[in-house]
């Protein structure tokens, strides 16, 4: 059993946890819930031993202490997946996997690695670098890891990030077995409802720093998001913007495009994308929408084939060009590939608008603050903001000229409510003639907020269905390698 009791956590005027008391029981699944800025990874922090709490105790198994570090909270069996994985990306799988670990010999590490895979059905080639991973591969590693190293109390941040539906499934019914099977004791930290209302026998919901509520079953889903969201609850999402008519010039074409990545390459491909158009990409991860968001920006290569953007053909696809050009992308890893993590928010802003040298403070407040609700000190550390906040920063380093937008998982971490803000704002750039392109592993969000949709499926553009054919039966049954033609067959 685990006893946090008046737990404080500030930040100098900022209380990231103020007095929060709670007990933690084994066998039990606890959902962590709250907007985004509540305080929840502070706390997990704390009780992880990342981060040492102002005031308050921490009773473990009938010990009592101020605070714990790192390795103390190995030793008594606590460990946290992060919702940006703590690995080493230079290192082989198998090398980051025995971190931390007893001494042992590559072929006993890569035995060991193999029987934890087949137990959540992933799959590692132990000889690959971490850096080829997906985001969600290289956190099933970390859950992986973190079980071989003993731990008996599960932290889990945004843990569905960047996973599939079956992965999900898989990681849901391990984390079943691992509670009502062998006792552990699960705190799922999510801004998914639906995930804290089907796995949980516990909700806790935390607000500005505190813990205000826990809820136990049966649960009012209406009651929750009133605890969670108060009047930001009743928002709403703006409708897709018309795509303007007779249609304008393209904003991108592809003419028999050759995409190639580290692991594979995929073409010829054949696109054509519209000013004022929202364009969802659905596949399971390695079909092909990683590579094409990232030849799209210039960060894999272009050995074949043009783009043509704004009417301009590019034989080359240098990512530096394709940013003059009006093209911008935000990647899933946002610390690994898009942000500093040791600069502040400030020199973030000075480095991307150098025009505003002169008006810094109001330029802050006017793009963050404002814009985004990013509420945190302009000499905040990027590493030191929560996976939400970050979120928050990405897209207020989005020039207002951009006009190809590409982005992977843009409410990856965020809440109902930020979620609800951004897709707002993303729809108002697309009417004023932005084009969106977009991956998410929510399928929901692919149907909801997408004019079309491109299917990929080994390595390759399946289908592009229109938003009116577009049901989470056909994107699935694409997904999964079937035609349009056969699923028309089957409609019959």
């Amino acid at each position: 059993m685990i006893v946090l009791k008046d737990i404080h956590k500030h930040y100098g005027r900022v209380r990231a946890n103020d007095g929060i008391s709670l007990t933690l029981e084994p066998g039990h699944i606890y959902a962590l819930v709250g907007e985004n800025g509540a305080g929840k990874s502070t706390l997990m922090r704390v009780l992880a031993g990342h981060t040492r709490p102002t005031s308050g105790q921490i009773g473990i198994n009938d010990k009592t202490i101020s605070h714990l570090t790192p390795k103390l909270a190995r030793k008594y069996g606590v460990g946290m997946l992060y919702q940006d994985p703590l690995d080493f990306p230079a290192m082989p799988i198998w090398e980051n996997f025995q971190l931390g670990a007893p001494k042992r010999t590559k072929r006993e590490v890569i035995d060991i690695l193999g029987e934890l895979s087949y137990r959540l059905d992933a799959c590692f080639l132990p000889d690959e670098t971490v850096s080829s991973l997906t985001v969600g591969e290289r956190q099933l590693l970390e859950l992986l890891r973190l079980l071989d190293l003993g731990a008996t109390t599960l932290i889990l941040d945004e843990p569905t990030t960047g996973i599939t539906p079956e992965q999900k499934q898989d990681l849901f019914n391990l984390l079943m077995k691992l509670a009502r099977e062998e006792n552990h004791t699960i705190i799922l930290v999510t801004h998914k409802l639906s995930e804290a209302l089907e796995m949980a026998d516990s909700i806790l919901i935390m607000r500005q720093g505190a813990l205000v509520s826990t809820l136990t079953p049966p649960y009012d889903e209406n009651e929750l998001v009133s605890l969670m969201f108060g009047e930001a609850a009743k928002g709403v999402v703006s409708e897709l913007p018309e795509i303007p008519s007779p249609a304008p010039p393209p904003r991108l074409r592809m003419n028999d495009a050759l995409f190639a990545g580290p692991k594979y390459s995929m073409g010829s491909l054949n696109f054509t994308a519209r000013p004022g158009e929202c364009i969802g990409l659905a596949g399971l991860d390695g079909s092909g929408q990683e590579l094409f968001l990232r030849g799209l920006c210039g960060l894999d290569r272009m050995p074949g084939g043009t783009l043509e953007l704004n009417g301009k053909t590019f034989r080359s696809n240098d990512f530096n060009v394709l940013r003059r050009a009006g093209v911008h992308f935000v990647p899933a890893d946002r610390l690994g590939m898009a942000l500093f993590p040791a600069l502040s928010l400030m020199e973030h802003i000075t480095l991307t608008f150098p025009d505003h040298n002169d008006d810094l403070g109001e330029f802050y407040k006017s793009q963050c603050v404002e814009r985004f609700n990013l509420r945190a000190d302009p000499d905040t550390q990027a590493d030191e903001l929560s996976g939400g906040n970050q979120q928050r920063l990405l897209l207020s380093l989005i020039p207002d000229n951009a006009s190809l937008l590409l982005m992977e998982y843009p409410t990856r971490g965020l809440d109902a409510g930020s979620s609800r803000q951004v897709w707002n704002h993303l729809k108002d750039r697309c009417a004023k003639g932005a084009s969106l392109i977009f991956f998410s592993p929510d399928l929901d969000d692919v149907l909801e907020h997408s004019h079309r949709i491109i299917v990929f499926y080994d390595r390759a553009i399946a289908a592009v269905v229109d938003r009116k054919d577009a049901t989470m039966d056909v994107i699935g049954a694409l997904m999964a390698g079937k035609t349009l033609a056969e699923i028309k067959e089957g409609q019959q």
